[in-house]
């Protein structure tokens, strides 16, 4: 992904979206595929993806749940497929655009929304599953994942 800044983050979310900017000195931007990080309250997460159709940039707002459980289990993340142990995962909804809130849309992905690091191996911890796929697949398979799931809401 190109470095982008916080004067077109902010172009890319409408005005009504309440947005908060992590501190963007610190984003290795070569490393991304997609730029995703989550509010502080944990509550809200949000997503910036360059369009497949006109190469702008696109900004969506994501509502976070946790899924606490008791009992140790294994989920995989939908973007990356990376499969995490109990906590690696919550479940992010997309209200769908021009719904006025009635349509979510929702995806299982990494908590933290790194997915884009998991498959260059930049953070751990490992998958539980291993994967012999080359880097450029990879990528390829997020942005295919992450697309269908913008256009499903209506922000592609």
């Amino acid at each position: 992904m190109d470095v982008v800044t916080a004067s077109q983050l902010q172009g890319c979310f409408t005005p009504e979206d309440d947005v908060w900017f992590p501190d963007l000195t610190k984003i290795v931007w070569q490393d991304l595929d997609f730029f995703g990080w989550v509010h502080p309250s944990g509550h809200l997460a949000y997503i910036v993806a360059q369009s497949p159709n006109d190469g702008a940039l696109k900004g969506v707002v994501l509502r976070r749940f946790e899924r606490p459980t008791s009992r140790v289990r294994l989920d995989m993340c939908s973007l990356c497929l990376h499969v995490h142990g109990s906590g690696g995962t919550a479940m992010f909804s997309i209200t769908e655009a021009g719904s006025r809130g009635r349509r979510t849309i929702s995806n299982v992905v990494c908590t933290d929304l790194a997915c884009s690091l998991r498959i260059r191996n930049k953070i751990n911890p490992s998958s539980l599953m291993q994967e012999t796929l080359y880097l450029e697949a990879k990528v390829w398979r997020i942005l295919q994942r992450l697309h269908r799931w913008l256009v499903k809401t209506k922000y592609l």
